[in-house]
């Protein structure tokens, strides 16, 4: 008899809903007044309950915060891409720490000692700087790395926040609103063929139209996340994960269905950007590019610009609902993206923003 091979999307969907599961995994009880727990690094961390004083570092951890309701707690903040003042009141109030040089663990340890925290909350990351970091406060403060980079493993990230915080009942709300829209995605898109598929191309700039970078698949997340969405990325193969610049002629060659943009275009996107003029002036920028000009993607519009911040936080669902439904409109004409973000912000994050006045984040709509 002819074994059914199993659809990988749904390996990846086994990863969401049940990776981490069991809370003996990530954390175990310590002595009184104390938890137990370990890390996205893997290693042993013993903190005292409850932690009063928060410091981060790391975009996606804010989001991440503020899901958990210990926003309040938050005392200094590091390294963090533009937050959005709108999502984060009071964020120009908060002492910031973090050095000149962009990265997690580029730490001013002067700053960050005199704000007397009891837990430093940054990621995990490709970048060297940890250990030296922990080794020089770690005699006064407990330090937390967490991974929000992996679809795979939003599940025992918020595990571990729900041990340190007593939040269980918060993450759960979270991981049942973010499965929840991962399995709907799931069901429609794991049936689809390899040419059913859409040939996409990630372009990651940093504010040029015609800075070809993108991301491989060697970048964590991306293979779960193209099975997901039912994408097949024409970078895949690149040797480099992050960052590789792309030749014009290489990609004039390829046959691409979608261009999705998600580089940092400072300006055009947040809670209180009213006009989309600027992002739409870009995305005439990039379908205009020899290099894009003749793709089926610029002839059928099908050009897309996304904020980064989905990707890389717990805003991942948006992310793959805003993506999927561009990538098969047909499969999801009940799928809401912009309504999923509203309650995204208004539920978890707590934000006073209104989407259907006032807010640029993924264009067009």
């Amino acid at each position: 008899m002819k074994k059914t091979k199993t659809p990988s999307c749904f390996k990846y969907v086994l990863l969401f809903l049940f990776l981490g599961i069991g809370v003996d995994q990530t954390l175990a009880l310590g002595k009184q007044n104390e938890v137990i727990i370990t890390d996205a690094m893997g290693r042993t961390v013993t903190i005292a309950q409850p932690v009063q004083r928060i410091a981060f570092s790391g975009t996606c951890l804010g989001e991440a915060l503020k899901i958990m309701g210990v926003w309040d707690k938050v005392v200094g903040r590091g390294y963090m891409i533009a937050p959005d003042k709108k999502l984060y009141p009071g964020i120009e109030d908060i002492p910031v720490f973090a050095t000149d040089t962009p990265g997690p663990y580029n730490v001013n340890y002067e700053k960050l000692l005199a704000l007397d925290v009891d837990l430093l909350l940054t990621i995990q990351t490709h970048s060297t700087g940890f250990e030296e970091m922990n080794n020089k406060i770690k005699s006064r403060i407990k330090v937390v790395a967490l991974d929000m980079f992996l679809p795979e493993t939003v599940k025992s990230n918020f595990e571990i926040l729900a041990a340190i915080f007593d939040g269980g009942t918060k993450a759960k709300a979270y991981l049942d609103w973010h499965d929840h829209i991962v399995k709907t995605i799931v069901a429609k898109t794991s049936g689809l063929t390899r040419a059913q598929r859409k040939r996409f191309f990630l372009n990651w700039s940093f504010g040029g139209a015609a800075d070809f970078t993108t991301i491989s698949d060697q970048f964590p997340g991306m293979v779960a996340t193209n099975d997901i969405l039912g994408g097949i990325n024409i970078a895949a193969n690149f040797s480099s994960m992050w960052g590789p610049t792309v030749d014009p002629e290489w990609l004039i060659q390829q046959k691409i269905d979608i261009i999705i943009c998600q580089g940092l275009n400072h300006g055009a996107y947040g809670s209180t950007v009213d006009d989309p003029s600027k992002i739409a002036s870009y995305r005439e920028q990039i379908m205009a590019l020899p290099a894009f000009a003749s793709s089926k993607a610029v002839k059928q519009g099908n050009v897309f610009m996304i904020a980064s911040q989905f990707m890389f936080s717990p805003g991942l669902p948006l992310y793959l609902a805003y993506v999927a439904k561009w990538f098969h409109p047909e499969l999801f004409p009940d799928l809401e993206p912009q309504t999923l973000h509203q309650e995204y912000l208004t539920r978890f994050l707590h934000a006073d923003v209104d989407l259907s006045r006032r807010g640029v984040f993924a264009y067009p709509k």
